[in-house]
């Protein structure tokens, strides 16, 4: 017969080595999880000990927040990118977002309100807070969106592009006419990493074309045209001056005011300079091709790039000509 000791040694035995594995097994989760930054899909990222601080003014709340670089590029990614786009892209938007926020702290850019950078687009780059993203997203999908962007920001952690040792500025905007623009063209400062390219890839998207009509009277009140312009002779009061190469309005005569063509979108809301117009009684309505300033990154070029099998990489060179991936660590010493 059994002794009593006998019988419920196993069972010891067994108790002991799983209070052993309940000990082991999340101790080495979590040696794992700080060097991957994620657990159970959580999407917030791991702070390096050298990790770089920004502080961003939210203007709608009118205050200054400071946070870990790493994690402002994601509120940026999310802000600027559809969540839908493939990886890569959403890692080339990683590495611009990242690039002009390391630009603005390196060479000391501060707001009125003394903050680096501001969430709105007008600005710089756009940024959305974890509680902006709930309330687009709704809780169902908000952890699985975050966490694809977390990993676009993980796995281009650190990265930026430079040109000659200094970060670029790293402009980018929604969707192209077929060409991206020379940026003296709209901004008036040539640069050499930000060239005229194709990206044919546009020409597939809903920006390819598209309208926007406004009544006369509005129009003749955002540019400040006398009321007695009529509809009659609306079409010779506009003069087109003068178009870049890759033809967008570069100058326009608006009822003898000349004003540049980046002036006049901006002005009427319109979605690029690229753009035709055709007056029908009291409306002028305006046919545009592309969206956005058009200089730098397309984010469609990119999507584009990215469905063809490009890495992020290889989409980040086509669109900022002569720029290199390199550490923020490496330009910040510079």
């Amino acid at each position: 017969m059994r002794s009593a000791t006998a019988t419920y040694k196993p069972i010891i035995g067994m108790l002991v080595i799983t209070l052993v594995l309940m000990i082991a097994i999340p101790a080495g989760l979590a040696g794992l999880l700080s060097k991957t930054g994620s657990r159970n899909g959580e999407s917030r990222l791991q702070a390096a000990p050298d990790d770089m601080k920004i502080k961003i003014y939210l203007k709608e709340q009118k205050q200054v927040v400071e946070l870990p670089l790493e994690e402002y590029v994601k509120g940026v990614v999310a802000a600027e990118m559809p969540v839908t786009f493939s990886m890569e892209a959403l890692k080339a938007q990683a590495i611009a977002a990242r690039t002009n926020a390391v630009r603005r702290i390196q060479k000391n850019l501060l707001t009125p309100e003394g903050a680096h950078i501001t969430d709105d687009h007008r600005d710089v780059q756009a940024y959305s807070s974890d509680e902006k993203l709930k309330k687009r997203w709704g809780v169902f999908e908000y952890q699985f969106n975050l966490n694809k962007i977390a990993q676009a920001v993980n796995e281009t952690r650190g990265q930026i592009l430079s040109y000659n040792g200094e970060p670029i500025d790293a402009l980018f905007f929604s969707a192209s006419n077929g060409k991206t623009e020379n940026s003296q063209d709209y901004w008036g400062r040539p640069l050499p990493y930000l060239r005229s390219v194709d990206s044919p890839w546009d020409k597939q998207t809903k920006y390819m074309e598209g309208t926007k009509s406004i009544p006369l009277e509005e129009f003749h009140r955002l540019l400040g045209i006398p009321s007695a312009v009529t509809a009659a002779n609306q079409n010779q009061t506009i003069q087109v001056l003068e178009t870049s190469a890759t033809n967008r309005v570069k100058k326009i005569r608006v009822a003898g005011i000349t004003i540049t063509g980046p002036q006049f979108r901006e002005t009427l809301g319109l979605a690029s300079t690229d753009f035709s117009w055709k007056v029908e009684g009291s409306t002028i309505t305006f046919t545009t091709r592309g969206n956005g300033h058009g200089v730098g990154m397309s984010q469609y070029g990119a999507e584009g790039m990215a469905k063809e099998g490009k890495q992020a990489h290889e989409i980040l060179s086509h669109f900022y000509q002569g720029a290199t991936l390199t550490p923020y660590q490496t330009a910040m010493k510079e």
